[in-house]
């Protein structure tokens, strides 16, 4: 065999060896959870609308790999494990589908969506943390201000943090813990919203 043929070999077999043990990429969602106000829906008699007048996002999620923060200042992209679809969709779909299952038969939605819809509370989120630490910890830290007249916005922000243990060091259960940590602010939200107002 000639010594080119042997180079060309050599050369595919390397190849062919580095695809074989690159791993495969994993994609994630984040899913709704029940809440303690799951079983309750009957006790919201009143049919009202909420609405997300605005969500703002952290600019340091917006990639499709899961984030793990490793410090207060560093971070470490998952390079195979990613968000299936973009984390800010992902995190208003859940957020919303986690309320709208708690306050039936009121709803909570969109501002593009509000048409006819005569809102009773309007609702502005802005995320400040989304990740999980290196204590295995999945965190929420999240601030909102919630108003009741469209044309007396007030000017005070709440925040919270919420956080939940990770299970084991898993991409599923880091995910699981993000999407619980969604849970806990949609439970707190409910409750300060609807359940303590009526």
């Amino acid at each position: 065999m000639s010594l080119k043929k042997i180079h060309i070999f050599l050369s595919l077999s390397i190849f062919l060896l580095a695809c074989s043990s690159n791993p495969k990429t994993s994609f994630y969602q984040l899913k709704e959870i029940d809440g303690i106000e799951a079983g309750d829906k009957e006790n919201h008699s009143k049919s009202h609308t909420l609405v997300i007048s605005s969500l703002k996002f952290p600019e340091y999620l917006d990639q499709p790999q899961i984030i793990i923060r490793t410090s207060d200042i560093k971070f470490q992209l998952s390079e195979n494990h990613h968000w299936a679809e973009p984390l800010e969709n992902e995190f208003i779909g859940v957020f919303m589908g986690n309320i709208n299952n708690r306050i039936y038969p009121n709803q909570i939605i969109k501002f593009e969506q509000l048409e006819g819809n005569k809102p009773i509370i309007y609702l502005s989120i802005e995320v400040l943390r989304f990740d999980v630490n290196a204590e295995q910890q999945a965190v929420l830290s999240v601030k909102w201000m919630n108003w009741k007249d469209k044309n007396h916005r007030p000017i005070k922000w709440l925040t919270k943090n919420f956080k939940v243990a990770v299970k084991d060091n898993s991409y599923e259960s880091k995910v699981v813990a993000q999407s619980k940590t969604i849970a806990l602010f949609s439970d707190y939200m409910v409750k300060l919203l609807i359940t303590d107002s009526q």
